[in-house]
């Protein structure tokens, strides 16, 4: 992934590979996502950006079926919790990642960071932890757990 943020940075701003990676490590840290400092310094548009890398992954050939965490999510007891994905990616991206894990059907919904929105809303912004929150219908944050890789 890294490899097509890059790229990406480099083609769209005409770097050179080193000062694409810099640019790219430096937006990451001070927004927690790359794209946010590309859309606000850059006025790139999110959903290109989703186009030519997230979507862009070849996630077919790296990503399997995970028994071991199928067998996690399936042995939960869904009368005491409630599985709800929060990410910073955009909406296909998500899903294609856990259709391609095979956990699809583990979750009850999904918060994502909304690339056709003009303001990107993400982790680690409280407005994400937020928003994951009110779409989860949980009654309050206390009562919720992340998990993350």
């Amino acid at each position: 992934m890294q490899e097509y943020i890059n790229k990406f940075f480099a083609k769209h701003l005409s770097l050179d590979v080193e000062d694409a990676i810099m640019l790219h490590q430096k937006y990451y840290r001070e927004y927690g996502l790359a794209i946010e400092g590309l859309t606000l310094h850059h006025k790139i548009d999110p959903l290109e950006f989703n186009h030519e890398v997230d979507d862009a992954l070849p996630l077919d050939d790296i990503l399997k079926p995970d028994p071991k965490l199928q067998r996690l999510l399936e042995d939960l007891d869904r009368t005491k919790v409630k599985l709800w994905l929060l990410t910073n990616a955009y909406v296909t991206h998500a899903k294609r990642v856990v259709r391609l894990l095979g956990v699809h059907d583990a979750f009850e919904g999904l918060t994502y960071c909304d690339y056709s929105q003009p303001k990107l809303v993400c982790k680690p912004n409280a407005e994400m932890w937020e928003k994951a929150e009110k779409e989860a219908g949980a009654p309050s944050i206390q009562d919720c757990y992340f998990v993350g890789k």
